[in-house]
């Protein structure tokens, strides 16, 4: 498999994890809500209807999919430059991972009938999905950055001395 191949890869296994902490929580409401309605009691949640539990959850699933799809498309065809540098690597996918979230606003927004609860949490967790694929997008990329890049988070070339390797560091005394 080439480095773009498996740099997408990564994407949509992060995507789908990604996807899976929504995607639980609303299966962990539906059940709770389905499982009070047994008692009788009209609860008037939206949740309640099958169909829109059904939606919420593989919506949720749908989208982190597609956002780590996506995010590893972007770096899988970024420059070596941009991949280079954390910063603009950071800033793509916290830009391409904040967009794409607005998917999951759409997904509450239909599942919850216009309900605002889970329309403003899906809004306010828009910055937090876009900082997760900010702060991935190195194991995301790390096929194409290079060979051991990301085991343990620690760059492949790290002695873990806390000295420089470099030409001026000399021997560790």
């Amino acid at each position: 498999m080439s480095a773009s191949g498996a740099v997408m890869r990564r994407g949509l296994l992060f995507g789908i994890r990604a996807g899976a902490i929504p995607a639980g929580i609303c299966a962990a409401l539906w059940a709770a809500i389905a499982l009070a309605g047994l008692s009788g009691e009209p609860l008037d949640s939206t949740f309640e209807k099958p169909v829109a539990g059904l939606v919420a959850v593989l919506g949720s699933l749908a989208v982190g999919a597609a956002l780590g799809l996506v995010t590893g498309v972007v770096l899988a065809v970024a420059p070596s430059r941009v991949l280079g540098s954390a910063l603009v690597r950071g800033l793509a996918c916290f830009v391409v991972g904040t967009t794409l979230a607005a998917g999951e606003v759409v997904v509450m927004d239909v599942s919850s009938e216009g309900g605002y609860g889970p329309v403003i949490v899906a809004v306010l967790a828009m910055p937090v999905v876009g900082a997760v694929a900010a702060a991935r997008s190195r194991s995301i990329a790390a096929p194409r950055l290079g060979g051991g890049a990301v085991v343990g988070g620690a760059d492949a070339g790290d002695t873990g001395s806390g000295r420089g390797t470099g030409p001026g560091a000399g021997p560790v005394r």
